[in-house]
């Protein structure tokens, strides 16, 4: 009884790690994507800041190198391969695109708005909004995508609210803003 309970842990096990290794596979492939578009887009900078490093930095950098180890064991081990995939892809992702990431500057760029989930095109904003953000140390602006559901979130320093405000003012005044009439006229 005990060999056929082990043989289904296994293959739940296996199954997990080839789930995970999959999964990282994507994040990994859709943030150097993000990185690169950053990079090509960088130079037309017209208002950024950086991002703020999240409390948690440290224990991510720290999951990666465990899962650093545990490639290593596990290659040492000749456990299968998806094993040893699966860890290497998350070791990379928290070692390296972690910090990649975090180099990542929001902001508003000359062909668009850099926020939260990457980067939007001023002629994709379909509505937008300012938010007092829970913390008061800054203002959320939301952005709805023209034709996705969905929104952008961009967290604006209280310093630069100002100068968003503005460059977002002369965006729809020259017509590459427009977004869209409100419901009944709201």
């Amino acid at each position: 009884m005990g060999g056929a309970s082990e043989a289904a842990n296994q293959t739940i096990i296996s199954l997990g790690l080839l789930g995970l290794g999959i999964y990282f596979s994507v994040l990994l492939i859709r943030g150097f994507a993000g990185y690169l578009r950053f990079r090509r887009v960088r130079p037309t900078a017209v208002l950024t800041w950086p991002v703020r490093r999240p409390r948690h930095f440290p224990l991510l950098l720290g999951l990666g190198v465990v899962s650093a180890a545990l490639t290593v064991i596990h290659g040492w081990l000749a456990l299968p391969f998806h094993h040893v995939y699966s860890q290497a892809v998350m070791a990379v992702y928290f070692i390296l695109m972690v910090p990649l990431s975090a180099r990542i500057h929001l902001g508003l760029y000359r062909d668009g708005v850099w926020a939260d989930t990457g980067f939007l095109p001023y002629g994709n904003i379909a509505r937008m909004a300012f938010r007092e953000a829970p913390e008061g140390r800054e203002v959320i602006l939301v952005l709805l995508p023209r034709g996705r559901s969905g929104s952008f979130r961009l967290p604006v320093p209280r310093e630069d609210y100002g100068a968003v405000r503005k460059v977002l003012e002369e965006k729809v005044r020259a017509h590459v803003v427009n977004v869209d009439q409100g419901i009944l006229g709201l």
